[in-house]
């Protein structure tokens, strides 16, 4: 019976502790603690005070009227927008050449007034790894199986497009359509047998790839000609991400340019022509990993898209 008393009250004491700390701490100790982020020394009152102008940026920003979107603290917060920049966007068409289509097919049929693809491809997180071609590519096969040929749970493997597809760049970034190319002739495995790591893991895939596409195609740039091929599945597209570091919901519109550094799944649009977009940031970024983008050429929505050909 002491025994037990003595471990309760331990317990308690404990808890207690834990409480006290807790509520001791300052915003950006709490926010390391949720993020296991640990820093010190001078390191510390560095991301601590990135953090605190981060923090400030965001409230001043929720309290104006005439913003159609609300920032929220997420995991970038200790990031300079230079920081963010150089470990999150990739610039596209530096490093590599745009191949488009030119041919667009007359559309015989009448376009949706709103689509929503969202829940047949998980948003995923590539880290610090420039990998958001591969992984908007990836997803787009997740969910062209999905809503195609019925074929739910298909994981491809994002890690075998940053670490073997060599026309792009691996982390350094890369382009959709040498990702697609790459899928179309050597095939992925999933990503159970190929996990994403993307700074340690080298072009060894475990096993014979099987799952493949026969084709894919570029989407032409005007909006009826997204909405049409979005009607069938989602599209990969590149768009410049400047200003999504800390947005939270509601719909974004304050692109600094349409100079393309990322690449994402857009997967649908709503009633209002607002365009829903699918990221590689992790749920905890935006709406459930997700952003609505004003209607139009929105952040250069509208300049780069490629599918899969059915």
């Amino acid at each position: 019976m002491r025994q037990f008393l003595v471990s309760a009250l331990a317990l308690l004491i404990t808890i207690q502790y834990y409480h006290l700390n807790n509520e001791s701490q300052t915003d950006f100790e709490k926010w390391a603690t949720k993020h296991q982020k640990f820093f010190s020394g001078s390191e510390k009152i560095f991301r601590m005070e990135i953090y605190n102008q981060n923090k400030k940026m965001i409230e001043e920003h929720n309290q104006r009227e005439d913003s159609s979107y609300q920032m929220g603290e997420n995991k970038f917060m200790v990031l300079s927008s230079e920081e963010f920049l150089y470990l999150y966007n990739q610039q596209i068409g530096e490093f590599f050449e745009v191949k488009k289509n030119d041919t667009i097919p007359e559309i015989k049929k009448d376009i949706l007034a709103a689509v929503d693809w969202r829940n047949y491809s998980k948003v995923k997180d590539q880290g610090t790894c420039n990998s958001g071609y591969a992984f908007s590519v990836s997803n787009q096969i997740e969910a062209w199986f999905a809503i195609s040929k019925k074929q739910y749970g298909i994981m491809p493997s994002v890690q075998q497009i940053v670490s073997c597809s060599s026309l792009n760049a691996g982390c350094a970034g890369g382009q959709n359509n040498f990702a697609f190319q790459y899928v179309k002739e050597a095939g992925l495995v999933s990503t159970f047998d190929f996990p994403y790591d993307p700074y340690f893991a080298m072009c060894n895939i475990p096993k014979k790839p099987y799952i493949f596409i026969d084709d894919f195609e570029w989407v032409g740039l005007e909006e009826k000609y997204v909405k049409f091929y979005l009607n069938s599945q989602p599209i990969s597209t590149s768009v410049n991400v400047e200003k999504w570091q800390f947005y939270k919901s509601g719909i974004f519109s304050d692109c600094i340019s349409t100079r393309q550094n990322h690449y994402v799944l857009i997967v649908g649009y709503d009633s209002n022509n607002n365009w829903i977009i699918q990221n590689s940031w992790g749920e905890g970024w935006g709406e459930k990993g997700h952003i609505r983008l004003a209607p139009g050429n929105t952040c250069g929505i509208l300049q780069d898209n490629t599918q899969i050909k059915n």
